[in-house]
């Protein structure tokens, strides 16, 4: 759904047979590795979209997502409060922490991801980051599939480019692909395994996150998916500022890109590119939701890829405007 106007809040709730509090004492008090049992807390503050939630066995427990523009540093506290005590649970009874790490605001990745440590750092547990850009695609797609009623086939290939807004014609963007219609955890490999392998799956990334213009960016991916089309190759080169594409060849010979996120600066944009193109194009609005974030995180969990709690920073793809004017005047 796009973005509107003043504060809107969205909760989710799935009961189903999820202990409440005392998960604690069913995990390994060193802390130090995620063993797979107890509450995982996500949460992302990259865009407009303040989301939170929890995730229990590999499955969405509870969660808010409120559009509250700038204000996430005053709303973020009492929204977690409010989410732990709806399980009936408190902060010692999480097992482990996810945040987005960026991009997006400069202001907002901070939130997240100084929370998150915080949680790692004051609970004694571990924590993962996970790409505020994958979050954005992952979620853009399980939103796509639910309003398609999962329709089309077993083995489709979609290429997912999320977009946030960076102003000038820009967005914090980049490049996912997924390979059928199967629910998220899933698609992961996160029911009955141990989380997905570095070169199997059926999600992958294609381009990294990174901050472009979004024209020159459209048809960057529209050269880089006909030639996949064409070819039917792997590590498909492509002309633009981008680099090239490096395509897997389960993700070859996309049947539809799909532009997920803030969408509604570029939809003229994107259109321009989609005419030049023999791919469908779809243009879905997306708000960021942190179930994803919570998903993609219990994969690196599972992996064992935590962050260091004390000198984790976010990302934040670019030098903010004050930092380029101040190395400028230090030049000169």
């Amino acid at each position: 759904m796009s973005s509107e106007s003043g504060n809107r809040t969205r909760e989710r709730e799935k009961a189903a047979d999820s202990p409440q509090a005392g998960d604690s004492e069913e995990r390994d008090g060193s802390g130090s590795v995620y063993d797979g049992k107890g509450y995982v807390l996500a949460l992302d503050t990259s865009t407009a979209s303040l989301a939170v939630a929890l995730l229990r066995d590999g499955c969405l427990a509870g969660e808010k997502h409120t559009i509250v523009e700038r204000n996430h540093s005053i709303h973020l506290m009492p929204h977690l409060q409010e989410l732990l005590a709806s399980r009936g649970i408190q902060p010692k009874d999480l097992a482990a922490v996810v945040a987005g790490q960026g991009p997006g605001s400069y202001t907002g990745v901070r939130i997240a991801v100084t929370a998150a440590k915080t949680f790692a750092w004051s609970l004694g547990i571990p924590a993962a980051a996970v790409s505020s850009l994958e979050a954005l695609a992952f979620g853009g797609r399980t939103a796509l599939l639910a309003d398609a009623a999962g329709s089309g086939a077993d083995d489709v290939v979609r290429w997912f480019v999320p977009l946030m807004n960076a102003r000038r014609g820009q967005a914090f963007t980049a490049v996912y692909a997924s390979v059928g219609n199967e629910p998220a955890a899933g698609l992961l490999g996160l029911e009955g395994s141990n989380g997905r392998s570095e070169t199997g799956g059926r999600w992958a990334r294609l381009q990294p996150d990174g901050i472009r213009l979004v024209a020159d960016f459209a048809r960057h991916i529209g050269i880089a998916a006909g030639g996949v089309e064409v070819s039917g190759t792997t590590g498909v080169q492509s002309a633009g500022d981008a680099g090239a594409f490096i395509v897997p060849s389960g993700f070859a010979k996309p049947q539809e890109i799909v532009f997920v996120g803030e969408t509604s600066l570029f939809e003229e944009t994107i259109g321009q590119a989609a005419a030049e193109l023999n791919i469908p194009v779809r243009v879905h609005p997306y708000d960021m939701t942190a179930a994803e974030v919570g998903l993609l995180g219990l994969d690196r969990l599972k992996r064992g890829e935590t962050i260091d709690k004390y000198t984790f920073v976010p990302n934040y793809t670019q030098l903010t405007e004050a930092e380029v004017n101040l190395m400028a005047k230090a030049k000169s």
